[in-house]
């Protein structure tokens, strides 16, 4: 009967520590500083061409910059909304637009109390259904076109990669 009882209790323990360390640890895709680049020239080309200036902001998971520039022409408030819109979307993992859209309809009003900036321009970048970094884009116009297109520029080439 101990005997019985005995392997009882290990098997219990055995498949606790399987199914633990199975579920301890998450794998992430998370967003590379050559991707960063990669999102930053595209989205300033397609700024160029479609004659706006931009600033361009790419961060990680944890709002960390990755990579930023700003076109020539760019005021000071140019890049740091750029920076806190990319901030904004890795914090609440959605554009920007969505939050700022619940703003100001009188929804959830966390984003402001929170210091977050829940203004359009900010895309997170979604992978596998998991966040890996998100764009901001301050400026004028095209904010999001902009952000939109440096994140398809990557996935692209991840896309071609894994062919």
């Amino acid at each position: 009967m101990a005997f019985k009882l005995w392997t009882m209790v290990m098997l219990v323990l055995i498949q606790t520590s399987v199914v633990f360390a199975q579920s301890a640890f998450v794998e992430r895709k998370l967003l590379s500083t050559d991707a960063a680049r990669i999102i930053v020239d595209t989205c300033i080309a397609y700024a160029t061409e479609h004659d706006a200036t931009v600033a361009v902001a790419v961060v990680d998971i944890s709002g960390v910059l990755l990579d930023f520039h700003m076109m020539e022409g760019g005021g000071p408030t140019t890049s740091e909304t750029a920076i806190l819109k990319a901030k904004t979307a890795a914090h609440w993992r959605r554009p920007t637009t969505v939050l700022e859209e619940n703003v100001t309809g009188g929804g959830n009003q966390a984003p402001l109390w929170i210091n977050d900036f829940p203004k359009g321009g900010g895309l997170p970048i979604m992978v596998d259904g998991q966040i890996a970094g998100a764009v901001g884009v301050g400026g004028p116009q095209l904010q999001d076109e902009c952000a939109q297109a440096g994140i398809d520029a990557v996935l692209a080439q991840e896309t071609a990669s894994v062919q």
